[in-house]
């Protein structure tokens, strides 16, 4: 291919990348009606309640990308959102994490953390349902979950529990968590398609 050919080729993949990314929000009430009946669909209970055994198992794993801690659990989170939309993914999101609570109790019980997860799933769950995992996608839920729920929501959490003064930790945990989101979101742009493309391959419907 020539230089001209990859330059158009490149170009035809931004114009195609940016012209689907406003279907987030037109599509939106059709995708929110899709998603609620997946909680109808005997096919989908099963698959999301086997994504949810595996989110127990990977949970207790992680990695890290220089001096930023990147958790697995996330992934299943995302997958939930990209398979099963935002009421479906956000509502298994927050029954997953009561059964790893549940699994492995760590000190009290606080349901602004299963909050937090509902919300991780509603988020992955508006950008990637039914859709390509692009760019755009993939870093506005990654911006809206790591600013809102883990910066915002998390450190409320955390200064209730823990009594940390909420100005003076704020600052640092929202730098902390927007340092996550180029990471976080490289991740899930090369796992997400490489799940999807693998149960395809193996004829799985979930």
């Amino acid at each position: 291919m020539s230089i001209r050919g990859i330059f158009h080729f490149i170009r035809r993949k931004t114009v195609a990348v940016f012209t689907d990314y406003p279907k987030v929000f037109t599509g939106l009430p059709d995708n929110l009606r899709a998603s609620s009946a997946e909680l109808w669909n005997v096919r989908s209970l099963c698959g999301m309640a086997l994504m949810l055994a595996l989110g127990v198992i990977v949970d207790q794993f992680s990695f890290y990308v220089g001096p930023i801690k990147i958790g697995v659990g996330s992934i299943i989170s995302a997958m939930l959102g990209c398979f099963y939309g935002p009421v479906a993914g956000g509502f298994a999101a927050g029954v997953g994490d009561l059964v790893k609570y549940l699994v492995r109790p760590t000190g009290a019980f606080f349901f602004g953390y299963t909050l937090n997860a509902m919300l991780g799933g509603m988020f992955y769950g508006l950008f990637l349902y039914k859709a390509k995992a692009t760019l755009p996608r993939v870093v506005s839920a990654k911006l809206l979950i790591n600013i809102v729920v883990n910066g915002l929501l998390g450190t409320l959490w955390y200064s209730m529990l823990y009594g940390e003064g909420f100005n003076a930790i704020f600052g640092v945990r929202m730098l902390a968590n927007i340092g996550k989101v180029p990471v976080e979101s490289v991740v899930l742009l090369i796992i997400l398609p490489a799940v999807i493309t693998v149960l395809r391959r193996a004829k799985v419907r979930l």
